[in-house]
């Protein structure tokens, strides 16, 4: 089993962490409100329209379902903050105790 978390945060010390299995493609939401867990877990599980750029100017427009493998997951968590508020937080170690 290998399990990918990155930190996220809606401000207002909101501060959790997303979590994805590779092996299953089980995604699970742990900010501190139930109401945003659902909307992102929505977000995330839901066939949303991305830029998958190329080259630094060259970009392919795809439509997947983030959850769907890790690289579209990770495409799509650059862009979750546009839809949800979600900021993730590539550099913060996720401290899950």
């Amino acid at each position: 089993m290998a399990l990918f978390k990155v930190a996220a945060h809606t401000g207002e010390n909101n501060n959790g962490y997303i979590s994805y299995d590779t092996d299953t493609k089980a995604l699970d939401v742990h900010l501190n409100d139930d109401s945003i867990n659902t909307k992102v877990r929505t977000y995330l599980t839901s066939v949303q329209s991305m830029h998958r750029f190329t080259d630094l100017s060259l970009y392919d427009t795809i439509n997947a379902i983030p959850a769907s493998s890790l690289e579209t997951l990770k495409l799509a968590l650059g862009y979750i903050w546009l839809a949800m508020g979600v900021h993730i937080d590539w550099s913060r170690p996720v401290d899950m105790a």
